[in-house]
């Protein structure tokens, strides 16, 4: 019995010392981490795209999407119904295929069917929402996950619900 109790007391000696080493791992990590997070980011290539210039000074929102994604006719039906009044700069939907252009008709948004373009602009995931300088320099991309993100991404403060069609 006293033997069974001196190889318990062994093994948890043991554990201990284990997870001792275990825990001065997880803080070397994490020391790393926050190292590489004082480092100044890499720059990345900023796209130009001459065709979103805009003459008057106002940034361009584009929503690149798809005919065959579902969210991508939300966002784009949502987009329509966003005034473009709400939104300080010009708003343009940009895919591949002409189907697209239905969801924004007769709005303020500007459809352009240009699978060319569409391969400049180079996004990962659709719909995705790209901002554009008034000289046409790209300066964010961000996938649009929501009707909330589209709008937080506009910058419209909805004070009521806009109802998707």
């Amino acid at each position: 019995m006293n033997t069974i109790a001196v190889l318990a007391l062994l093994g948890t000696v043991i554990a201990l010392f284990a997870l001792s080493a275990l825990l001065k791992m997880v803080r070397d990590l994490q020391n790393e981490v926050r190292g590489m997070a004082s480092v100044a980011p890499v720059p990345t290539m900023q796209r130009s795209v001459p065709r979103f210039a805009s003459a008057d000074g106002l940034p361009t929102f584009v929503l690149v999407v798809r005919e065959e994604c579902y969210n991508c006719a939300e966002r784009a039906r949502r987009l329509a119904l966003t005034p473009g009044s709400a939104v300080q700069g010009h708003l343009v939907l940009l895919a591949a295929t002409p189907g697209c252009a239905d969801w924004v008709a007769s709005t303020d948004v500007t459809a352009i069917i240009d699978a060319d373009l569409l391969g400049t602009v180079a996004v990962g995931a659709t719909p995705s929402l790209v901002k554009y300088a008034a000289d046409g320099t790209e300066e964010w991309r961000r996938a649009v996950g929501s009707d909330e993100d589209l709008d937080t991404y506009l910058g419209v403060s909805v004070q009521e619900p806009i109802e998707v069609r």
